[in-house]
């Protein structure tokens, strides 16, 4: 069944295409946008309207999404010239699915909240499989009525929608979610190491950690995967190492301090000069493999 409901989704690469499709299926009214035209052509095909700018998109969206990589083009995209709030009408919602600072949430928020717009920051936790599947966890940051507002479309895109708080939340607990992400690919990658180099099968060491009381899928798919040496791209290393630096960033604003993430910031970038950038986070193996020869 169509909804009457109109969204403009900005953004259509590894993640964003997929989440923008299932929206499709869902029914509602999609008009899509990307900086690199070629990435809309498949869905010009299926006769999905393909909007000129994103200004262009905003004036004909009850609801805008944003799924970009950098911070900087997330703003460029919103805020630049011919951007979101050029384009979005009063009692719009703008909902950002980017992985950006807080800081950079409650800029995007005070430029819609000019053009008596509403915003929510929504960054997503999972990679190309989960929102493939539309089973990706949506972490929301704005009033509860936007976000009710906006729960039917989210809800196609995410099997769990948690409200963290006010804006900036969303953002705010991304980033502590990935922290946790990448201390725990530069752990996998240091304990496999140090197991096959000791000479040990690398199977047996996910079966301990399989039947220990830290389990997780993660050692079944990225863990398995490394294991294998499968660095096939779900959430690419240079995305990852962009995210660690808004967790610095974070710390330094919040007075926390990150100690082991600043020393897995450095590992990151090591990885990315050394060629990685393009392959998965989990090729951080992959450099400390090539460093440890």
């Amino acid at each position: 069944m169509m909804s009457t409901l109109r969204i403009g989704f900005l953004g259509l690469g590894t993640m964003g295409a997929p989440m923008a499709m299932n929206l499709l299926k869902a029914g509602f009214r999609v008009q899509v946008w990307n900086r690199t035209a070629s990435k809309a052509e498949p869905f010009a095909k299926q006769g999905v309207k393909v909007g000129k700018s994103p200004a262009h998109v905003a004036a004909e969206s009850d609801i805008v999404i944003t799924m970009v990589s950098q911070p900087k083009d997330v703003e460029q995209v919103a805020l630049g010239p011919d951007g979101v709030v050029d384009g979005i009408k009063p009692g719009a919602m703008y909902v950002d699915m980017s992985t950006v600072s807080p800081s950079a949430s409650r800029k995007l928020a005070g430029g819609v909240t000019t053009k008596q717009a509403e915003f929510l920051d929504a960054p997503v936790v999972g990679s190309k499989g989960p929102a493939t599947e539309g089973a990706l966890v949506i972490l929301v940051g704005g009033l509860p009525s936007t976000l009710e507002r906006c729960r039917p479309v989210l809800s196609a895109m995410g099997k769990t929608i948690i409200h963290a708080g006010g804006v900036g939340a969303g953002s705010t607990l991304k980033l502590a979610t990935n922290l946790m992400l990448a201390h725990l690919a530069a752990g996998f990658a240091e304990g496999l190491l140090l197991v096959q180099r000791a000479g040990l099968e690398p199977k047996k060491y996910l079966e301990v950690l399989e039947a220990s009381t830290f389990r997780s899928p993660w050692y079944q798919t990225k863990g398995a995967g490394m294991i294998k040496r499968d660095f096939s791209t779900h959430f690419a290393l240079k995305h990852m190492y962009k995210d660690v630096r808004l967790m610095g960033e974070l710390g330094l604003d919040t007075k926390t301090a990150l100690p082991i993430t600043k020393a897995i910031e450095q590992l990151f970038a090591q990885s990315e000069a050394a060629g990685k950038a393009e392959a998965d986070y989990s090729a951080i193996l992959a450099f400390l493999e090539e460093r440890s020869s």
